[in-house]
């Protein structure tokens, strides 16, 4: 069996697609094959990517138009049993050069983690390289808790362990047109281990056209994230339901408003149960985000709501209520 595979799906985006490859192939560990699937480009993608000539890379082009779940699972079927690793890029995404080198190198060294990240810089101008960014967590039980609130890994910065897939029919929902990476995590997380590294090893570019930021889909999007989180809390033991998740996640009209002492009350005791059954199982760092990031979720319900941040029926509630963070820093998170 050999080592890794690449697989990357590529839908019209010859604009970026020759920075994509040529960052995967400048990689300093190159013990691999590189499989382009081309999902019916109607720009010069085809014409880009046979102009290589490194015999690592292998083109596919499908027979129609089948959407980003479906090529990834026609990959991963022709992958799994032939690599040890499958890495996953984006054909609009940049890697550095070290980025498979420290994931293959922590995963050789950690035989019990299933599928390993790392962080990336999220950029309008792929040119940019910042000082520090917005970091996903890196701990597994931490991961587990943050798949709540959102996907956790970038998507083009995952390795997975091809024998745990196989053997556990992991495979992405083609149900799920917007946030299939998310689902696919955690299905992954109930079962085996995953971490993301400290290292930024990534740059992920922002398009205003792309799979879930489009007009068109922003929509489907957050109702399909709706129903993944609403599925997952499950998992905890608790149960909203996915208009429950969309109205305290995503919902920006008046409506919030209504009976929002009570919705509130819910959240919150949804919120106590979540920490004071978890928190043990998180490393002190994490326990401190975590407490903080629930507390500003709460916050966030708060402001889309219109009621007043001064109203004091609700700073009763949340002050006399909340029991997964500490007086002072409840006050604060509210008032940032």
């Amino acid at each position: 069996m050999k080592k890794l595979a690449v697989l990357m799906p590529t839908y019209n985006c010859a604009a970026y697609l020759k920075e994509s490859i040529d960052s995967i192939l400048n990689q300093t560990f190159s013990d691999f094959d590189f499989y382009i699937y081309d999902d019916c480009s109607t720009d010069n993608s085809a014409e880009i990517i046979r102009s290589y000539s490194d015999n690592r890379i292998f083109y596919i082009k499908n027979d129609s138009n089948l959407g980003i779940a479906k090529t990834l699972n026609l990959g991963l079927e022709e992958l799994l049993s032939k690599y040890e690793f499958i890495a996953r890029m984006d054909a609009d995404d940049w890697a550095f050069p070290e980025r498979f080198q420290k994931q293959m190198g922590f995963l050789d060294k950690n035989q019990h983690v299933m599928l390993c990240g790392t962080q990336g810089f999220w950029l309008k101008n792929i040119s940019e390289t910042p000082t520090s960014g917005w970091q996903y967590p890196t701990q597994n039980k931490y991961i587990q808790l943050y798949l709540l609130f959102t996907a956790s890994f970038g998507h083009s910065s995952v390795i997975l362990r091809s024998h745990f897939f196989s053997s556990n029919n992991l495979k992405y929902n083609e149900q799920i047109e917007t946030c299939e990476d998310w689902d696919l995590w955690i299905k992954v997380s109930k079962i085996g281990e995953t971490r993301n590294l400290p290292d930024f090893m990534m740059k992920y570019r922002i398009i205003s056209t792309s799979n879930h930021r489009s007009l068109e889909n922003k929509k489907l999007h957050l109702k399909e994230r709706s129903v993944i989180i609403s599925d997952y809390w499950k998992t905890f033991d608790i149960d909203l339901s996915t208009e429950q998740v969309f109205e305290y996640y995503y919902e920006t009209d008046n409506s919030i408003e209504v009976d929002f002492v009570e919705k509130l009350k819910t959240l919150i005791n949804c919120f106590n149960k979540l920490y004071l059954n978890q928190a043990n199982n998180l490393e002190s760092n994490d326990r401190e985000k975590f407490s903080y990031l629930l507390a500003r979720k709460m916050a966030d319900f708060w402001k889309r709501s219109n009621v007043s941040r001064m109203n004091p029926t609700i700073w009763f509630l949340v002050l006399s209520k909340v029991k997964f963070i500490s007086f002072i820093r409840l006050i604060k998170s509210q008032l940032h």
